[in-house]
């Protein structure tokens, strides 16, 4: 029994560690108005543990909701994608209409909903947009507040399964 839920915490973990990183590239539609961010910081930026103090635990908490929800919408639209094309989605950046181009349109109108709904979630998250960007950005660099945001996801899945 041990050893399973050993299993199943590894498992929770890497999901989790996938979920992060997909998020990261899904979500850049919320990323539209921020310029390209290069993964050095500039000699005047503070360190990555200075960001993490930006934000408190009910910031934490409701960046960490959204991405379950957003990822929960993901999973779904892909598998809809899936089972209509027989394939997996293609490489779909949101804020870069250029990659729903080429879709057909049933896959299309798939994607262009996910991309929606992910925007609507993020809006609803209870932070301003500035906020949920700078989050989203901040993850690319902040090992701090990337284990804050995984945390509260942990715990947050956890609170729904009980």
């Amino acid at each position: 029994m041990l050893i399973n839920h050993c299993s199943l915490f590894n498992l929770n973990r890497n999901f989790i560690r996938s979920l992060i990183a997909s998020l990261l590239a899904a979500m850049s539609f919320s990323c539209e108005g921020l310029p390209n961010f290069h993964n050095q910081p500039s000699p005047l930026t503070p360190s990555s543990s200075a960001y993490t103090q930006d934000f408190n635990e009910e910031q934490i908490n409701q960046y960490a909701r959204a991405v379950l929800k957003i990822e929960t919408r993901r999973i779904q639209a892909y598998k809809e994608f899936q089972s209509l094309t027989g394939n997996s989605p293609p490489q779909i950046t949101c804020n870069q209409p250029e990659t729903l181009k080429s879709l057909p349109e049933p896959p299309k109108k798939i994607a262009i909903d996910y991309c929606l709904k992910a925007k609507e979630i993020a809006e609803e998250s209870g932070l301003n947009n500035e906020q949920f960007n700078t989050i989203t950005v901040r993850l690319k660099t902040d090992q701090d507040l990337k284990r804050r945001i995984q945390n509260a996801m942990i715990r947050i899945q956890r609170e729904q399964q009980q």
